[in-house]
């Protein structure tokens, strides 16, 4: 909020105070009237005390109010404007002007109490006090601006505004619009499309039936039990959201994002805030910039991107992609495929039943039971894989590799290179392989009888068993060890 912006408000709130106070109170006045309704729309324009509106079964509005002022010719002046046209009826208030007067000594307001038809459109305003409306059954519109607004029991299209002060909503049968500037808002029961905008302070959204769309910009978002798709935007606030029978779409930029419970696919964006996913039933997408990110029970393929932080995904139904740039990379029970890429950070991946696929640049790379062979790119960093069913490929350049607890039956293939460091593949006892192998720096040993073609300290070619399937082990500066399980 801008110095201006904090000064017009504080300086309003500072004046609203006094013209409120009761305790000074030696004006008072009550007013009352009643007014047929012919159509039309109802509306009222009120200020300075709280306003209050119920519905009835009749055909016409009834005025009640009580008027209070410390000065008692200032009382005497304030009036209550009403009319009833084919147009509709209104009903106003208007205070004189306050020169004249003591700013310290003089306090008014209008508790005002007002009786619509049931079936009767509404327009309400208010500048200093409390809006409470209930039973609304058509289209109405409600705007405050300094003051809390109270809306319950609704049916038909609302649409409720507000600048300082609270809104809460409980209970409407049919579209709903709030807005608000400085306060928070409180809806709960909502059976249509809800639209909510925010800029300071909390939104609180749960049973809503329908599709549900939430802005915020400096305050939190909830929204819990929603019947459609669900779109939340922020900027400086965590969001929270959780079952979510259609699509989920959440975007903030410095908070965290708690997002659970997902009928149909969703998608995260988050720039300086960690990301938290459960239970997701479509494919999710993440997009986090500089983001912690943490996914599991994914029914679809799981999409996650980030430059700044780890990455941890689990239980996914169908294929995962994870791309972090700064972190450490976790993945587990993958149904389809994993293709995972960091930069700068370790990649773990096990119980993966697709293909694999990983590239890592300053990290190792733990691979265990994968169960349709690995291909692996790493610069820096060492390679373990253990119990893989299906053929391996490492090209590593500057780490050691280490392959263990092959499982096919047949052949399974086996390609790995490095430069400086050593490679070690454990083979069964009965395997058939064609050796391939060679060292520039480095001594070549095996465990499992080779029968050779060619033999040197560097340099190994022949067959291990019956032969017939691939086994290329290429270093330049270490060893390699072929052993025996």
């Amino acid at each position: 909020m801008s110095p201006i912006r904090k000064f017009l408000a504080l300086a309003l709130l500072a004046l609203a105070i006094p013209l409120f106070a009761a305790d000074d109170d030696r004006f008072e006045l009550k007013f009352g009237r009643d007014l047929p309704f012919r159509g039309g729309r109802v509306t009222i324009e009120h200020g300075f005390g709280p306003l209050v509106v119920r519905t009835h079964a009749g055909n016409d509005v009834q005025v009640r109010a009580t008027i209070r002022s410390s000065d008692d010719e200032f009382g005497k002046q304030i009036r209550i404007v009403t009319s009833a046209e084919a147009g509709g009826v209104t009903v106003r208030t208007e205070y004189p002007q306050t020169r004249g007067f003591s700013p310290r000594n003089l306090s008014y307001s209008v508790d005002m109490s007002v009786m619509i038809p049931a079936n009767a459109p509404l327009t309400a305003r208010n500048l200093f006090g409390n809006i409470d409306v209930r039973g609304l059954q058509t289209a109405s519109t409600i705007e405050n601006k300094q003051g809390s607004i109270q809306f319950a029991d609704g049916r038909g299209a609302h649409t409720i505004g507000n600048a300082f002060g609270a809104v809460k909503v409980e209970g409407n049968q049919g579209n709903l619009t709030v807005t608000n500037t400085n306060g928070s808002v409180d809806v709960r029961n909502v059976d249509g499309v809800l639209n909510v905008a925010n800029r300071f302070g909390s939104v609180d959204v749960a049973d809503v039936k329908n599709a549900t769309t939430i802005v915020n910009a400096n305050g939190s978002i909830a929204a819990m039990d929603i019947g459609g798709s669900l779109k939340a935007t922020n900027a400086f606030g965590n969001i929270k959201a959780s079952t979510i029978t259609g699509s989920a779409d959440v975007t903030t930029s410095n908070a965290q994002v708690q997002l659970s419970n997902v009928s149909g696919a969703a998608v995260v964006r988050n720039s300086f805030g960690a990301v938290v996913v459960e239970t997701v039933r479509g494919n999710l997408t993440v997009d986090g910039q500089n983001s912690k990110v943490e996914v599991s029970d994914i029914g679809g393929d799981a999409k996650i991107d980030t430059a700044f932080g780890g990455v941890t995904v689990k239980d996914v139904t169908g294929r995962a992609t994870i791309t972090s740039a700064n972190g450490n990379i976790v993945a587990s029970d993958i149904g389809g495929t994993l293709d995972a890429e960091a930069r700068f950070g370790t990649v773990q991946a096990e119980r993966i039943r697709g293909g694999t696929k990983i590239k890592s640049a300053n990290g190792g790379v733990t691979l265990t039971d994968l169960s349709s062979g690995a291909q692996v790119t790493a610069t820096f960093g060492p390679v373990f894989v253990d119990r893989v069913t299906g053929p391996i490929a490492i090209a590593n350049a500057n780490g050691s590799i280490s392959v263990a607890g092959l499982r096919s039956k047949g052949c399974q293939p086996l390609a790995l290179t490095t430069s400086f460091s050593s490679i070690k593949v454990t083979l069964p006892a009965e395997s058939g392989y064609d050796v391939n192998a060679r060292t520039s720096f480095g001594r070549i040993n095996s465990d499992l009888p080779v029968k050779t073609r060619t033999f040197a300290e560097s340099a190994l070619v022949g067959t291990i068993g019956s032969g017939g399937c691939r086994l290329d082990l290429v270093n330049a500066n270490g060893n390699i060890t072929i052993g025996k399980e």
